[in-house]
């Protein structure tokens, strides 16, 4: 059974819990943000990105003397950027220095220069003097955030208790492996989040169970029957309007054939078949068993006439409200949802299997759901001879097999199909110990009777 879930669940499910390695995303996220506010403080030490903050009058005084070239106002803010012309000592150093140094600055460098503030004087006046000699000027949005973004830059960048952190962490070399970390966090907290996906898959109509390989369950069978004849629109069940149900629940002890029965009932159906235990939609994450609800839906409607299978249901659809388990209760609201959300001529089929019908919420139970329930009992004496003469079939024996298994049937008195196979296996490891050609009478009652003592508490704790 689990060995058809890794065809479409992830198979890299994370061991750790998801606040834990969120946690941890976010503290290697503030250290990579630290480093490049650290760097930006270097940018600004060398002035790279560097707006430097001058009085006011500097500004009305670079108007007059015409220094000033241009002037950028941010709106409803006293807020002032503007920009100067190059010093001649700056111009005659910066042509002994390489041109490719040169150009680089320039990319890094901040737009604006030099930044100021409006201490109250007539907006207007100022523009005035701004036309009267010429200079370009305009206006920006005030951008609130970023503007407290770059107070809080300033400020970091000038601690000294950063300062000293993080020239330990560049000497170290620390912070490139701090980098390293968070991606590799990133990495795995991508693959917490997209674990709990179905993935694509190829539709699989073959199984390799028919109801011919299925004994001792005449009543169950005949109930599946009549459902694979709906599927089938030239038998009589369609020609006079039947439709398959929306549900059908499978209850009955442990090992009597629940889920042979299902996969039976596709191939006879010849339908796609997805099948599933209940307790691979149970997860930690919160939204994460209705996403899977959701696509193993999807994936069906797209392959329909399909049927789906979910093996021990009770795993989720337990009564709501008697546990703290919200996410539990979103899974079972979400399969509600889904089988509520089958058109009149959508060909799905919901079939799950459970031990303990009992424990089931009601709603799952009402008309239009699991509308069905067929019984799978624990075999007659009939049944079991018949379902041991099947697992003996091809069993190398030269003894009569017709009265081993009717000695058997009379013998295992309230056993299942699979206990009754385990019988066979078991018989034909004691042939092979011993070194046997044949499976021999001798060798199917030391079988039964180690079962039996496997089964039985007390002889098990003599034995």
């Amino acid at each position: 059974m689990n060995d058809h879930i890794t065809d479409y669940f992830a198979a890299n499910d994370p061991v750790a819990t998801p606040m834990s390695n969120i946690y941890g995303f976010l503290a290697g996220s503030s250290l990579c943000i630290a480093t490049a506010i650290y760097s930006y403080g270097f940018q600004k030490q060398l002035g790279l990105c560097h707006t430097t903050v001058v009085p006011y009058s500097c500004l009305v005084d670079g108007i007059r003397d015409e220094s000033v070239t241009q002037v950028q106002f941010v709106e409803d803010s006293p807020l002032i950027y503007y920009n100067t012309k190059p010093s001649v000592d700056q111009t005659a150093e910066d042509s002994k220095i390489n041109l490719g140094r040169i150009a680089l600055m320039k990319a890094l460098s901040s737009k604006w220069h030099y930044q100021t503030r409006n201490v109250g004087d007539d907006i207007f006046q100022l523009i005035r003097m701004l036309k009267d000699q010429g200079i370009t000027y305009g206006s920006e949005p005030n951008r609130v955030l970023l503007s407290a973004l770059k107070d809080i830059l300033d400020y970091m960048s000038n601690s000294k208790l950063m300062k000293n952190v993080f020239d330990f962490m560049i000497n170290s070399g620390l912070g490139c492996i701090m980098v390293l970390l968070q991606i590799m966090q990133c990495y795995q907290l991508s693959v917490q989040l997209n674990h709990g996906r179905l993935q694509k898959r190829k539709k699989r109509k073959q199984q390799s169970v028919t109801f011919a390989d299925i004994e001792g369950v005449d009543d169950a069978k005949a109930q599946l029957l009549e459902i694979v004849s709906c599927f089938k629109k030239d038998s009589n069940y369609t020609k006079l309007g039947a439709t398959p149900p929306k549900g059908i629940l499978l209850t009955g002890p442990p090992g009597t054939g629940k889920t042979l029965l299902a996969r039976a009932l596709a191939t006879e159906a010849k339908v796609s078949f997805f099948d599933m235990a209940g307790s691979e939609f149970v997860d930690t994450y919160v939204g994460m068993g209705a996403r899977r609800v959701r696509d193993v839906f999807e994936m069906a409607r797209n392959s329909e006439p399909s049927i789906i299978f979910i093996d021990e249901i009770d795993a989720i659809g337990g009564i709501r409200g008697r546990t703290l388990n919200s996410e539990s209760d979103n899974t079972l609201n979400q399969i509600l949802v889904e089988m509520d959300g089958f058109n009149k001529d959508d060909n799905v089929v919901v079939i799950a299997t459970t031990n303990r019908p009992e424990t089931l919420d009601p709603a799952l139970l009402r008309p239009g759901r699991f509308c069905g329930e067929v019984v799978v009992n624990v075999p007659d004496k009939e049944g079991r001879r018949k379902i041991f003469a099947l697992h003996l079939k091809n069993v190398l024996m030269q003894e009569d097999k017709e009265y081993i298994c009717d000695y058997v049937a009379s013998n295992t008195e309230d056993f299942v199909g699979a206990g009754l196979k385990e019988i066979v296996r078991k018989s034909i490891a004691v042939a092979a110990r011993r070194g046997g050609e044949f499976v021999t009478f001798d060798d199917i009652l030391q079988a039964l009777d180690r079962t039996k003592s496997s089964l039985d508490p007390c002889r098990r704790a003599v034995g």
